[in-house]
């Protein structure tokens, strides 16, 4: 009899623990209830409030954690089943309280349970792989505030489309679109930014293969041309909203041919080219953006920005500077290679010397925009003959080509550019020392180059400006004749020749 008993009691408690819950259920209903309205309105707005602040952490590059999307789905999960009860509660009738008020407090304890995780720490965002731009390095722009405003708004907005940045060479083009760009990396429009140099020698299957490798994918060089443009065509439409800047622009050309999407409301994406022709705006039928020259007060603080601080100080040197910057016309590049070999000199008559000697270069130029060799000229003449032979050696390589510095120095080794000395660290140590000087004098910039395979390997590279070259293919011309990434099997036809070539 004992053994049954003891199972009897534990069916009975067990019947009147889940009696008297029931029970409370219908007594408490309308608590209840009231329970879980507040839990279903803190639910929502704690969804509100993680939806704004992802909103307000998103920008280019950036994705919402895994967990946060997790997150998300269980909160619509939960709400969706509260809106079921809800709607049993309104239709439900006294005597089904009970079950009801179960069926309400269940729903209940799920969604405090949600809202419980939604307590995250740091930020909700972490780094996109499937984005590849980077910031890129821009020195501190003087000027061009409202070009630069310009540009922006256009991208940022719905109405233009196709954007061409118009100005001489050497007037900062390049520069402005690098400063756009970086902006463009701090906002969630676009989920792709592509810098492509275009450069005076270019074709089709170059560019081709520049926009690809920065969308990650992949074009055989022995597929047809138009095979090739179908298929990068079809990877640009896949890629959501981007921006494709193509830098240095020098002749028309259809886009269809390299597959490139024109811009449409519907799929967002923006074109930006900078040139230095107006007819390469206008027969490809972009919108034309002017870049000016420097005003005179934009120039000066250009100049005063970069000379130095020992001449800062000096009231006699001011109307010698003034005249310097007059004769730049306002161009950047001018002024900034100017001050380049004019950097720490304080001697009032050595800044008269250099004026004389500026005027005699560009005495009978007109064109404003051919000063600037004239500048460029004038700062390549006071550097010493055997650094003037390295520089002119750096424009062997192709236009806006990533110089490496020890590839560099080891070529200038090679060609007996650097005199023998007691080792070849020595050699290599001046080899560098002329490196820095033709960075001080701005003729090579500064750049850092990211190369990899299976692992990023950071190289130091110089960089050197598409008119600096110019100059410099100028000066040599005489000499050597230069066609780079012109992939010659053959001499090149004798009319080409110079007569001055020996």
């Amino acid at each position: 009899m004992a053994e049954l008993v003891g199972p009897i009691l534990d069916v009975i408690k067990f019947i009147s623990r889940n009696a008297s819950k029931y029970l409370k259920y219908q007594r408490e209903f309308t608590e209840y209830v009231d329970d879980f309205k507040q839990a279903q309105a803190d639910l929502h707005a704690k969804e509100v409030d993680i939806q704004q602040q992802l909103k307000d952490e998103h920008h280019f590059g950036k994705m919402p954690k895994l967990e946060v999307e997790r997150w998300f789905k269980k909160v619509e999960e939960k709400l969706t089943h509260a809106q079921h009860v809800e709607d049993k509660v309104s239709k439900g009738k006294y005597l089904f309280r009970s079950c009801l008020g179960k069926l309400v407090d269940e729903s209940t304890q799920a969604m405090k349970e949600v809202h419980a995780e939604g307590r995250f720490s740091g930020s909700l965002m972490v780094n996109d792989p499937s984005t590849i731009a980077v910031n890129l390095p821009t020195p501190e722009l003087t000027g061009a505030a409202d070009v630069r405003e310009e540009i922006y708004q256009y991208l940022m907005g719905d109405e233009v489309g196709m954007i061409g940045v118009c100005g001489m060479g050497g007037i900062g083009k390049t520069t402005i679109m690098k400063d756009v760009h970086n902006r463009l990396l701090k906002e969630s429009k676009f989920r792709k930014l592509i810098w492509v140099t275009v450069s005076q020698n270019f074709d089709i299957q170059r560019l081709q293969k520049t926009i690809t490798c920065q969308l990650k994918g992949n074009l055989s060089d022995d597929e047809d041309t138009i095979i090739r443009a179908g298929k990068l065509s079809e990877m640009l439409k896949g890629q959501g909203s981007y921006v494709l800047i193509l830098d240095d622009v020098w002749k028309s050309f259809s886009l269809e041919d390299f597959g490139i999407l024109k811009p449409t409301s519907n799929n967002g994406c923006k074109l930006v080219l900078t040139t230095r022709s107006e007819r390469v705006v206008r027969s490809m039928g972009f919108k034309k953006v002017q870049v000016p020259c420097l005003s005179m007060e934009e120039a000066m603080d250009l100049f005063l920005s970069k000379v130095g601080l020992d001449i800062l100080p000096d009231p006699t040197l001011e109307s010698f500077l003034k005249i310097v910057v007059r004769e730049c016309d306002g161009l950047p590049l001018a002024i900034v290679t100017l001050v380049g070999c004019m950097r720490g000199v304080t001697d009032p008559h050595v800044w008269e010397n250099a004026i004389d000697e500026l005027r005699g270069y560009i005495r009978n130029i007109h064109n404003v925009e051919d000063k600037v060799y004239g500048c460029l000229k004038f700062s390549y003449d006071r550097l010493k003959q055997r650094d003037q032979e390295c520089f002119l050696y750096c424009a062997l390589y192709p236009e806006d080509y990533a110089i490496i510095k020890e590839e560099l120095i080891e070529h200038w080794l090679i060609e007996g550019l650097i005199d023998e000395m007691e080792s070849r660290k020595s050699m290599e140590s001046c080899g560098y020392s002329i490196l820095q000087n033709l960075e001080e004098n701005c003729l090579l910039e500064r750049a850092e180059r990211d190369s990899y395979n299976s692992r990023f390997i950071y190289k130091k590279t110089d960089h050197m400006h598409d008119v600096v070259r110019d100059m410099a293919l100028h000066i040599t011309r005489k000499r050597f004749m230069v066609k780079a990434r012109m992939q010659l099997k053959e001499l090149p036809k004798e009319e080409e020749w110079s007569e001055d070539l020996e």
